[in-house]
């Protein structure tokens, strides 16, 4: 499901900004990345220069959806670091991806791993393509929770659906502080979130 608005207003270019979900919603707790983007966009309106895109698993397709825009979150399943817990929220910036060159030495040494299925390349992989040719993006920022199962056709964890909500109005405060307009819509539009079954 998808978000998309006209570039300029007024004869000036907007800022690109894109919300992004990842994932793949057959594999368990993997989907929340498709998740938390369809729920903020039943639960938020915002700026018209904002694009709202579940991309499920797009590996190196990835790379246009990030190029050369100004903002980039991305909802997205990742692994535990230290004594992370499933359900716990993760908020990654340009620094802990390695992005930026004040973090980059420190990201190679323990990276954020973003990806739990062997079918997709990942987010990195893209940035590293879009940085070399000269259009990577102005910032990137992942908001992430640590998944309790990943397991083909398990369903969406309690402990990932109650961090659900929190994801998303992170989402929405993250935009905020970018100075990007982000309103909480006085009425939900429908979800579409057909693989949960009625249950979300």
């Amino acid at each position: 499901m998808s978000t998309s608005f006209a570039d300029t207003t007024a004869g000036q270019p907007l800022r690109r900004i894109a919300v992004l979900g990842l994932g793949n919603v057959l594999l368990g707790d993997d989907g929340f990345g498709p998740m938390a983007v369809e729920m903020f966009r039943s639960l938020y309106e915002c700026d018209s220069n904002v694009e709202i895109l579940d991309l499920g698993t797009p590996g190196l397709d990835l790379a246009p959806y990030l190029y050369d825009a100004d903002l980039v979150v991305i909802a997205d399943a990742v692994h535990p670091r230290e004594e992370e817990t499933p359900g716990t929220l993760c908020v990654y910036c340009d620094d802990d991806l390695g992005l930026s060159e004040a973090g980059s030495s420190q990201a190679r040494s323990s990276p954020a791993q973003l990806r739990l299925t062997s079918h997709d390349p990942g987010v990195l992989e893209s940035l590293a393509q879009l940085r070399l040719a000269g259009h990577a993006p102005s910032e990137v920022i992942v908001v992430g929770v640590v998944p309790e199962s990943c397991g083909l056709g398990k369903g969406i964890s309690l402990s990932v659906l109650n961090t659900c909500l929190v994801a998303v109005d992170t989402i929405a405060r993250l935009l905020l502080e970018h100075s990007i307009d982000c309103r909480r819509r006085r009425d939900p539009i429908q979800r579409t979130l057909w693989w949960l079954s009625g249950s979300a």
